[in-house]
């Protein structure tokens, strides 16, 4: 793909239907699991490349060496993994960017729960170098918890913990990742205990042999509610979607309603319909449980002019990109000035007419932020720098937006 990317701008009325990728976030559990217990399948791959990543060194693929892109699951997921493998010798790292993300406090949990988990070049930072061992588990309790992925790379390896495992903590953003965890933990057979605060799973529990249904990703169904809302008259079908979901951030729906986006489930789809923007005075969300939620979000508040204030975004700094950083560039492209804090986005003055003197975006290297520019196309006609990185969790974005 061209290393800058033009999008005419969209007019007309907008349709489209389209098959999206299976959620990673639930791939990536469940191929830790399958990797852990043969019993265990996946009903289907998702072509995201943090999910191939994953599943090329849980496999060994990588070496002994492995790079492991810039997924943060990834390498968090993998280290928990591969630390749970007795006799094995694996050294785990990624991009500057993913080596500098923190490791810590999961580094220090497997050591206390008996892993031998060492830092290969400077401390808390990747690349880690990891000794397999059997893992004794027990009691551990952390404070609060910088991102929910180091709880849940600790409950996924924790059936193969001989003591079991019994966790404790202050607090955690993305809360409903623990519940997906837990509910796939479930379904394949394991009896465990999750609480806002604790998990507990006993130890010597087996798997049942199961096959889990991963199901369609709806972080990435928020670039299209994003599209419908920009758009003068629209008509989306994703398919393969179903109402009831393990994924919080299936709570879009509830986001997008009021500005401008009706939702109806028919024959195994998801359809999305322009409808009128609600007469809103401030539009209010925590996305402390949604984070992936924030760019598309906030993109489309700020392009339909809404007053607005976004909170539980704490999470955004340490993503692919500082995100807090690269909404407030790109409302700033459009006379906007954005108030932020470390955890929250605000915004009640907009200019009376939006100018575009530069029509070239930079992705900051993220995927989210590159899907969230498109729809921005139904307005002006844009430039994307670096469109490709939309393959790191829906490789096929572009092909699909070509065919609105």
């Amino acid at each position: 793909m061209a290393e800058v990317l033009q999008l005419k701008k969209l007019s007309g009325s907008i349709t489209g239907r389209f098959e999206l990728p299976l959620s990673k976030s639930m791939v990536n559990r469940a191929l830790l699991l399958a990797a852990l217990y043969p019993e265990i399948t996946l009903s289907g791959m998702s072509t995201s490349k943090d999910s191939q990543y994953l599943k090329e060194v849980l496999d060994g693929y990588l070496g002994e060496r492995a790079h492991v892109g810039d997924g943060g699951t990834t390498l968090r997921f993998a280290s928990a993994y591969w630390a749970c493998q007795p006799g094995a010798t694996q050294e785990l790292g990624g991009t500057t960017r993913l080596n500098k993300r923190p490791i810590a406090p999961l580094v220090d949990a497997l050591n206390a729960l008996g892993g031998d988990v060492r830092y290969a070049l400077t401390n808390k930072e990747a690349p880690l170098v990891i000794q397999g061992k059997e893992l004794t588990g027990g009691y551990y309790k952390f404070g609060h918890v910088e991102s929910s992925q180091f709880i849940t790379a600790l409950m996924l390896i924790s059936p193969k913990m001989t003591q079991g495992l019994h966790l404790e903590w202050d607090s955690v953003p993305s809360q409903s990742y623990l519940v997906m965890t837990a509910a796939i933990l479930r379904e394949a057979g394991f009896n465990v205990l999750l609480t806002p605060e604790e998990f507990k799973i006993t130890g010597g529990q087996q798997p049942k042999k199961v096959e889990l249904f991963m199901e369609r990703d709806w972080s990435a169904a928020a670039f299209w509610c994003e599209t419908v809302a920009l758009a003068n008259k629209a008509e989306i079908e994703l398919l393969g979607f179903q109402k009831e979901s393990l994924q919080g951030d299936s709570r879009v729906l509830d986001y997008f309603e009021p500005l401008g986006v009706k939702h109806f489930f028919r024959g195994g789809s998801l359809f999305l319909q322009k409808a009128p923007v609600l007469p809103l005075g401030k539009f209010t969300a925590n996305l402390i449980s949604e984070p992936d939620l924030a760019q598309p979000l906030i993109t489309t508040l700020v392009m339909q002019k809404i007053p607005f204030e976004i909170n539980g975004l704490q999470t955004l700094v340490v993503k692919e990109s500082n995100r807090i950083e690269a909404l407030s560039e790109v409302a700033k492209r459009f006379g906007v000035e954005l108030k932020t804090t470390m955890d929250s986005i605000s915004c009640m003055v907009y200019p009376d007419e939006y100018i575009l003197e530069d029509n070239c975006f930079t992705t900051f290297k993220d995927h989210r932020i590159a899907m969230s520019l498109a729809p921005i196309s139904l307005l002006f006609p844009l430039r994307i720098e670096r469109p490709e990185v939309v393959a790191k969790s829906y490789p096929e974005f572009w092909q699909h937006f070509a065919q609105l």
